[in-house]
């Protein structure tokens, strides 16, 4: 027994016995027409050999946007010919999180922008990969909005001591316990910014978001150790069995997540490395660049409109070339909630 076929805005789709529809891979193959061109536009992104992110091509001479904070170390692209190719991280714009790199390739497709109007809530929306099928297939959940900012943490409980902060505990799965932080040192400088007690550090590392990298320098049994720790979102760290939950249920959240002027959300089911790249509408048109995950059914896009005028600025080098660690010109973050 078939069910009927799926319809919309003029497009039908192959019809999917009921046993089907709690595949999801049989759900995606269903959408493999709209990203049969959006795809040959998408790259993986890797970094140090690991895969990141997805990016869009944005200009036929190796021009690629993707989002920025997953960046570091060495940058390759690889195509959805499979061709392979070093990039070079050209700049970045932080308030929005999305970065250019380039790669040495000519007469690439790019990108089919829609920016005139957003999609309706409850449209579908389909992110391509580099396969056949895209990645992920969802509807728009919610129209434009703000996300509010929220501040980075390191992920260390403190107390006051001679020349810093004293570190108590390292938090379960924060970027100190990632950086190899332990009870007992002492965080004397972060990001260039010397720390005299615990307030200093905790009003100092508030200037920054989740995601962003800090060098830190800590004295550890009278030897002074510099690591960079990613800063940790607050919540996740609060809310451990919240944390265990969305593991089981949909895997894990981007590092940056908050601190948006405008996203779409949709309810499309993204890994944090499947973000970076367009979201597409039933044309295959790129209505936004999904940007983060940051529930188990929701993501976030930076619309079209937004999108576009940086593409030119980040090719003119308006903005720095991008140094994924943070110094101390961080740029303070308004907000109500206390690291």
């Amino acid at each position: 027994m078939f069910i009927g076929s799926l319809v919309s805005d003029g497009f039908a789709w192959e019809q999917l016995r009921p046993s089907q529809l709690t595949s999801g891979s049989q759900i995606r193959k269903a959408f493999r027409s709209v990203v049969s061109t959006p795809r040959s536009w998408t790259v993986r992104v890797r970094a140090n050999g690991k895969e990141v992110s997805l990016g869009a091509i944005v200009g036929s001479e190796g021009w690629i946007l993707t989002k920025a904070s997953q960046l570091e170390g060495q940058v390759t692209c690889e195509l959805a010919t499979a061709e392979r190719h070093e990039a070079e991280i050209i700049g970045v714009d932080g308030k929005l999180d999305l970065a250019l790199i380039k790669i040495n390739a000519k007469n690439l497709p790019t990108v089919k922008w829609q920016s005139t109007s957003d999609p309706k809530v409850g449209q579908w929306l389909v992110t391509p990969g580099l396969s056949m099928s895209p990645v992920s297939v969802g509807v728009l959940s919610v129209a434009r909005r703000a996300i509010k900012p929220q501040p980075g943490v390191l992920g260390v409980r403190i107390d006051d001591a001679e020349g810093g902060a004293l570190v108590k505990q390292v938090m379960r799965e924060s970027g100190a316990e990632e950086a190899g932080l332990k009870p007992g040192d002492v965080i004397m400088n972060v990001a260039g910014e010397n720390i005299e007690n615990a307030r200093a550090l905790s009003n100092f590392v508030e200037k920054f978001l989740p995601g962003d990298r800090v060098r830190v320098k800590v004295l550890r049994e009278n030897e002074e150790i510099t690591a960079i720790v990613i800063l940790t979102d607050p919540q996740m760290l609060i809310y451990d069995r919240l944390r265990e939950m969305q593991k089981k249920m949909g895997g894990a959240l981007s590092r940056r997540k908050s601190g948006f002027t405008e996203v779409l959300q949709h309810d499309a089911v993204l890994r944090p490395e499947d973000c970076g790249g367009v979201i597409v509408n039933l044309n295959g048109q790129a209505i936004g660049l999904n940007i983060a995950r940051a529930g188990r059914t929701k993501s976030f896009a930076i619309p079209a409109d937004h999108v576009i005028p940086m593409i030119e600025k980040l090719k003119l080098k308006k903005y720095a070339p991008y140094n994924p660690v943070k110094d101390a010109k961080a740029q303070t973050v308004s907000t109500d909630m206390s690291s």
